[in-house]
C-alpha cells in the first residue's frame, strides 16, 4: 500500500482507530483506581572503620559479631523497627526493606531504603529501621568490648599465676613458655580494646529519610501513554482489517477487478426514502444522486449508439440497488425525449411495482414467454397489448407477469429473442429490470439478447470475488458487460460545482428537462438536456471495441 492509500484507509476508519484509543484510555483509568502506589524512601548511616570491616571480617579485635549487610534485614533488627512503629511483627517490613554498602573508602556508607503506601509511611519506615540497626550495631560492639575486656583480664590473672610460678621454679621451661603466650594476650587484647575505645561512634547518620517518592508512572503519563498505545494499536487493527477486508471500496478498482470500465458512482442519498415513488430523477430538485443517474444515461447511451437498443441492469447481489437504477435510468431517458420500456425483467421477486404502482402489475413477460399464455410466438401485437402506461410520458412498463415454476427455463426458450426483437421495434430504448447475477441464471440469460448489461456494485458491501465471478458468469454466456455501476459511493461532488449548478438549478424552481425539445428521428445528442451534458464525462473504452456514435459534449 502506498502512503495515500494508508492515509486514506485511516482516514475512512479513524472512528475505529478513536474506540480503541478511548477503550485503552478508559483500560488505563481503571488500572489507576485499583493500583497501590507505592512510595520509596531512603537514608544513609556512616559506619566506623572497626564496624566496616566487621561487615565483611565478621570480627572485631578477634572477636566474633554480626554486623554483615544482611543483618539489617533480620528479625532483631526490624522486630525493634517494628515495635518503634507501632506494627505487630518485622514480617511486615521484611519486604519493604533493602540495604547496600559502598566500602569503597575506609569507612563504609550504609544505604538502607523502606517502601510504603504514603511518602510518610516510608519515611517513618527507613528512619525506624536505620535507628533500630544503629542500636544493633552499638550492641555488637558493646559485646565485643566486653568480651575483649574479658580475655585481657583473664590473660593478666594467668601471666600473674606463670610468674608466681617461675618465680618458685626459674628453671620451669613450660611456663616460661606459657608466660610468653600470656603477655602477648595481654598485649593484643589491650591494642584492641584500646582501638575500640578509642575509635568514633559505630554509626553515624549521613542523611536522613526524606519523604517517599514513587517510581511508578504519574497519573497524566500513564493515560497519555495509553492513548499513544491505544491510537497506534488502533491504527494497526484498522490497516490489518483493510487487508482482509475483501469488500468493494470504490469506483477505481472496477477496471483492475473485471477488466470492464466503472460506468459511474452513485452517492448515497437518505432524502429518497422520504419519495413516494422513489424516482429522484422525477423531481425538481438537482442532487448528485440525480446528476449521477442522467450521467450514466449518457454513458450508457455513448457506448450502446445504435437505435432500438436493449440494456440490461443486473446486481452482484441483492439489495444492491438494481430495480432502483432500472426504473431511474428509464425514466431519465424518457424525460430525455426517448421513447422507453422498462421491462421486469426480475420474474422471480419483481420489484418495478414500487416505482410506477399499477402500470408494473398485471400480465406481461412471463405470459408472452410462456406458451399457455400466447399461443404460436409472440406478436408484435401481443407484445404492445400487455404494455401499461405511466404517469411519465414517453415511458411503459412490461410487468413480470405471474412468477413461473421455473424462470430459467422460461428465459431459455427461443421466444425470449422474439419478445426482445419486437421491444426493440416498440421503443427507443429497453431498459431490462434483471434477477442479480450471482446464483441465478436469468441475468445470464437475458444479457444474450440484449447490446450489453449494467452492474450494479455497492461500495463497502459487494464482495470483490463475487463481482468477478458475477461479470465473468455474464460474459461466458456470449453477453456483454458494457461496465459497472457502484452505487451506494460517498464521493461528492466539489464544493464549486454545487453552488454554481446544483445550488443554481434549484433556485430557478423549475426542472430544465421539461422544456427539452427533441427531434424523433436524430441521432439521439439532442435529446440530452444541455444541463446533462456538462455532467456528463468522457466514457472509458469497452474491450474488444470502441464506443462510436455520440459523445459527450466537453465544457470549458
Amino acid at each position: 500500500m502506498t502512503l495515500r492509500q494508508i492515509l486514506n484507509v485511516l482516514w475512512k476508519r479513524a472512528w475505529m482507530v478513536a474506540l480503541v484509543a478511548a477503550v485503552a484510555a478508559a483500560a488505563a483509568a481503571g488500572y489507576l483506581a485499583v493500583r497501590d502506589v507505592t512510595y520509596t524512601s531512603e537514608g544513609s548511616l556512616r559506619l566506623n572503620t572497626l564496624v566496616t570491616d566487621a561487615t565483611s571480617t565478621g570480627e572485631i579485635g578477634g572477636v566474633v559479631v554480626d554486623l554483615e549487610v544482611e543483618t539489617v534485614t533480620s528479625p532483631d533488627v526490624l522486630d525493634a523497627a517494628a515495635s518503634a512503629l507501632g506494627e505487630p511483627s518485622g514480617e511486615v517490613l521484611t519486604s519493604a526493606v533493602s540495604a547496600s554498602l559502598d566500602d569503597t573508602a575506609s569507612t563504609g556508607r550504609l544505604y538502607i531504603t523502606a517502601q510504603g503506601m504514603s511518602p510518610e509511611v516510608s519515611q517513618e519506615r527507613a528512619a525506624a529501621v536505620m535507628s533500630a540497626y544503629s542500636a544493633y550495631v552499638v550492641t555488637q560492639v558493646d559485646t565485643a568490648l566486653s568480651t575483649l575486656t574479658q580475655r585481657h583480664q583473664a590473660a593478666i590473672e594467668q601471666a600473674q599465676e606463670l610468674q608466681r610460678q617461675l618465680t618458685a621454679n626459674p628453671e620451669n621451661v613450660i611456663a616460661s613458655t606459657n608466660l610468653t603466650l600470656a603477655l602477648s594476650r595481654m598485649s593484643m587484647t589491650q591494642s584492641a580494646i584500646d582501638e575500640l575505645t578509642a575509635a568514633a561512634d559505630p554509626t553515624s547518620v549521613v542523611r536522613e529519610p526524606a519523604p517517599g517518592v514513587t517510581a511508578d508512572p504519574s497519573v497524566l503519563t500513564t493515560l497519555l501513554l495509553a492513548i499513544v498505545t491505544g491510537l497506534v494499536l488502533g491504527m494497526g487493527v484498522v490497516l490489518i482489517r483493510d487487508q482482509f477486508d475483501n469488500r468493494l471500496r470504490s469506483i477505481d478498482e472496477i477496471k483492475r477487478l473485471t477488466r470492464v470500465p466503472g460506468l459511474g458512482e452513485l452517492g448515497w442519498d437518505r432524502s429518497v426514502r422520504r419519495l413516494d415513488p422513489p424516482l429522484p430523477v422525477a423531481g425538481r430538485q438537482r442532487t448528485d444522486l440525480s446528476e449521477g443517474l442522467r450521467s450514466l444515461r449518457a454513458s450508457i447511451q455513448v457506448l450502446v449508439p445504435r437505435q432500438q437498443s436493449v440494456v440490461v441492469i443486473t446486481s452482484v447481489e441483492p439489495g444492491d440497488g438494481k430495480s432502483f437504477v432500472s426504473a431511474n435510468l428509464a425514466l431519465a431517458w424518457a424525460r430525455a425525449g426517448k421513447k422507453v420500456i422498462v421491462v421486469g425483467g426480475d420474474l422471480r421477486r419483481p420489484d418495478l411495482s414500487r416505482y410506477f404502482g399499477d402500470a408494473a402489475d398485471g400480465e406481461g413477460l412471463a405470459e408472452l414467454l410462456d406458451k399457455q399464455g400466447v399461443e404460436g410466438d409472440p406478436t408484435i401485437d401481443d407484445v404492445a397489448s400487455r404494455l401499461n402506461a405511466t404517469d411519465y410520458p414517453g415511458l411503459q412498463v412490461l410487468p413480470s407477469g405471474a412468477e413461473p415454476i421455473d424462470p430459467a427455463d422460461l428465459l431459455a426458450g427461443p421466444r425470449l429473442a422474439r419478445v426482445f426483437g419486437h421491444l426493440r421495434d416498440l421503443a427507443d430504448v429497453v431498459v431490462i429490470d434483471s434477477p442479480p447475477a450471482m446464483g441465478l441464471a436469468d441475468a445470464a440469460l437475458l444479457t444474450a439478447h440484449s447490446d450489453g448489461a449494467v452492474v450494479i456494485a455497492s461500495v463497502r458491501r459487494t464482495d470483490r470475488t463475487l463481482l468477478t465471478e458475477a461479470v465473468g458468469g455474464l460474459e461466458a454466456t456470449g453477453g456483454e458487460v458494457l461496465g459497472v455501476v457502484v452505487n451506494r459511493g460517498t464521493r461528492k461532488l466539489p464544493k464549486t460545482y454545487a453552488v454554481y449548478y446544483l445550488q443554481r438549478g434549484a433556485s430557478r424552481g423549475r426542472d430544465d428537462s421539461d422544456e427539452t425539445e427533441h427531434d424523433p428521428d436524430s441521432d439521439g445528442e439532442a435529446l440530452i438536456p444541455e444541463r446533462d451534458r456538462i455532467r456528463e464525462v468522457t466514457v472509458p473504452e469497452v474491450s474488444g471495441r470502441r464506443a462510436l456514435g455520440v459523445r459527450p459534449q466537453e465544457t470549458a
